[in-house]
């Protein structure tokens, strides 16, 4: 039931990390995958050849710089010449920048939102026009939409207005039999995190149940789940793929 053949799905943010453990396990699963970055690299380079080799075909990509107002609607419009239908989107691409609360300045909370908020919802707007038959959305969102950090309050709130948007979307898509989802990951495993954030990795292994770091492939499998048949009863959820976090106790 988690089989994709047929399936088309946009990946936002999908070069690396877990947008492209994502797209990588949509391949797997049979999908016809379109990788999104913000523009054309070397790293893509690589993302699309890995990709390719899975997929035994080219893989499309599409480019589209979030920092512009115009992106989402630029970037459908791209995917629409090629006069195929698009079934499955994941709004994966975000930014994280740590701030003070009294350091924040407008910019700061405008870009944040931009990229984090108003791109989901934007990109769930036209994939709803574009979309013919229905399809799945999936909402990378974060335990801090739930519990947020210190340094992190324009992030927390752009990601829980995310979850919300998500429940919202999926009550007025409903009838156009469009399943929107969202996934709050917890810690997740990238390059130098454990050099980067040393105190930080310590008290996630240190009080997390499952006792490890998560990965782009549990992020990858909760979403083949969620875009998949097996969840085609589920829409306006936010599954938390966090290893237990939630269930630890703060008092």
């Amino acid at each position: 039931m988690t089989e994709l053949t047929g399936k088309r799905a946009l990946v936002t943010g999908s070069k690396s990390g877990i947008g492209f453990a994502i797209a990588k396990r949509l391949v797997q699963a049979g999908a016809e995958i379109i990788l999104h970055a913000r523009n054309d690299s070397s790293e893509v380079e690589a993302a699309k050849i890995k990709l390719a080799k899975l997929a035994n075909e080219d893989i499309s990509t599409v480019f589209g710089d979030f920092s512009d107002p115009n992106s989402c609607s630029s970037l459908f419009e791209a995917i629409k010449k090629e006069s195929k239908p698009i079934d499955i989107l994941v709004n994966n691409a975000a930014i994280q920048p740590v701030c003070a609360l009294a350091d924040l300045g407008p910019s700061e909370i405008s870009q944040m939102l931009e990229t984090n908020l108003q791109v989901p919802i934007m990109m769930t707007r036209y994939f709803a026009e574009y979309s013919e038959n229905g399809g799945s959305i999936v909402n990378i969102c974060s335990i801090e939409g739930l519990t947020p950090a210190i340094n992190h309050s324009h992030y927390a709130a752009s990601k829980a207005g995310l979850i919300n948007f998500t429940k919202a979307s999926a009550l007025e898509l409903g009838s156009k039999n469009i399943r929107v989802n969202s996934i709050s990951p917890g810690l997740t495993d990238r390059q130098n995190l454990d050099k980067d954030w040393p105190q930080g990795v310590q008290n996630w292994l240190e009080n997390v149940p499952l006792k490890r770091l998560g990965t782009g492939e549990d992020i990858a499998n909760a979403t083949l789940f969620l875009v998949s048949d097996a969840a085609s009863f589920i829409t306006g959820t936010n599954l938390i793929v966090d290893g237990g976090m939630e269930c630890v106790p703060s008092w």
